[in-house]
């Protein structure tokens, strides 16, 4: 029988045992994940029960994929959650969906890199969904500024992929709804849209206008407005989105 002394040792390595294992988890979440269309961070499932729905989520300008990694906490502990790095450079550490076009006043995308930057999350979202066995069907993509702008331009050129997209201060893409193809499928769309009246980037004005728009188009945007706000997320954001991805 083993003594009290051989005992603790042993119960001291298991917990040590724990500790690493959980640490080692923590730390490949945190690793860049490389080899697909695009570059990535990843939460996996806390909980699993078949394969997992996913939340996709593209930072704004001049940032990167660490960004709204930490936001992962907060989302359902059955969701894989992906946070993506743009496609483009933009000073030593950040990245860009796209450059503004400077020829125009009011905050206009170049449209070739919009669709540059569509074409490899089209090509990325299946290559997740095969790489980490998640559920084809169940896919939101959501984005902060520029990321925001990704979001619409995917979700609404490409609806039979996406379930949902998610809007956080973004404004709907010059001249998109115009390329947007009513279909049953895009009529299914969940759409989130989440902006602050105090944004001095891209407007509350702005944000308004792209859910007027969409529901000219036939389809229900959910509106959330947040007084004050500047061009930012706030805790109240996420918990709406949350929500809103819950229900």
């Amino acid at each position: 029988m083993p003594k009290f002394g051989d005992m603790k040792r042993i119960a001291i390595f298991i917990c040590c045992t724990i500790i690493s294992i959980a640490f080692s988890a923590c730390a490949q979440n945190n690793m860049l994940q490389e080899g697909l269309a695009l570059k990535y961070l990843v939460r996996e499932p806390r909980t699993h029960a078949g394969k997992p729905p996913v939340a996709i989520l593209m930072h704004g300008y001049g940032s990167n994929e660490a960004d709204l990694f930490e936001l992962a906490q907060f989302f359902p502990d059955d969701f894989l959650v992906i946070s993506v790095r743009a496609p483009y450079p933009q000073g030593p550490t950040g990245f860009q969906w796209f450059e503004k076009d400077r020829s125009k006043q009011k905050y206009t995308p170049i449209k070739a890199q919009v669709e540059d930057s569509r074409d490899l999350l089209l090509k990325f979202i299946p290559q997740v969904v095969s790489w980490h066995h998640a559920d084809a069907a169940n896919i939101y993509v959501m984005g902060f500024s520029q990321g925001a702008i990704m979001s619409y331009e995917v979700g609404l050129t490409s609806p039979a992929t996406i379930k949902g997209i998610g809007i956080l201060s973004g404004g709907l893409p010059t001249g998109l709804e115009k390329e947007i193809k009513p279909s049953p499928t895009l009529s299914r769309l969940r759409i989130f849209i989440a902006h602050g009246t105090a944004d001095n980037i891209l407007s509350y004005q702005d944000g308004k206008d792209g859910y007027d728009q969409l529901v000219k188009l036939g389809l229900k945007p959910e509106l959330h407005t947040y007084t004050g706000m500047a061009h930012t997320i706030t805790s109240q954001v996420v918990a709406d989105l949350v929500k809103w991805l819950k229900s």
